[in-house]
């Protein structure tokens, strides 16, 4: 069995498997702040809420649980075609979300990873912030 704590780092090892992906120094609370000068394809990835799954808490068996996880990415807009540069910018993202879904998390004991969206907002001048959601189901250790 494993953690949540074992978990994100995989997680952050497959997703630097795209290309120009940088793990930002920053976390998914603090990687949009304001007055911060973003990375382009920089990306924080983290767990807003566990919650437990119906079925058997013990100590043999584990407890189910399910994560919802935030991975934010930033990317800057060329500054002379940014209509052509935000497809492109949804590509990256798009690229993101196919890692983190054609992974098997055997090792980490997870059961399903599912994507449940993804949300666009406009950065300082010429970048864009990408967050996308996923559901993380995982049998962890009680113990």
């Amino acid at each position: 069995m494993s953690t949540l704590a074992s978990l994100l780092p995989l997680i952050r090892t497959q997703l630097l498997t795209v290309t120009g992906a940088v793990v930002s120094e920053e976390t998914i609370h603090t990687i949009q702040g304001e007055g911060r000068s973003p990375r382009h394809l920089e990306f924080a990835i983290g767990c807003t809420d566990t919650a437990p799954l119906a079925g058997p808490q013990k100590a043999s068996v584990g407890l189910p649980v399910r994560h919802s996880l935030k991975l934010i990415t930033a990317y800057q807009l060329k500054p002379k075609d940014r209509a052509t540069s935000l497809d492109t910018a949804e590509g990256w993202s798009a690229s993101l979300r196919t890692a983190m879904l054609a992974t098997t998390w055997t090792a980490a004991a997870v059961v399903v990873v599912t994507y449940t969206g993804t949300t666009t907002a406009p950065g300082p001048d010429g970048w864009v912030w990408f967050t996308l959601t996923f559901n993380v189901l995982q049998t962890v250790a009680i113990s």
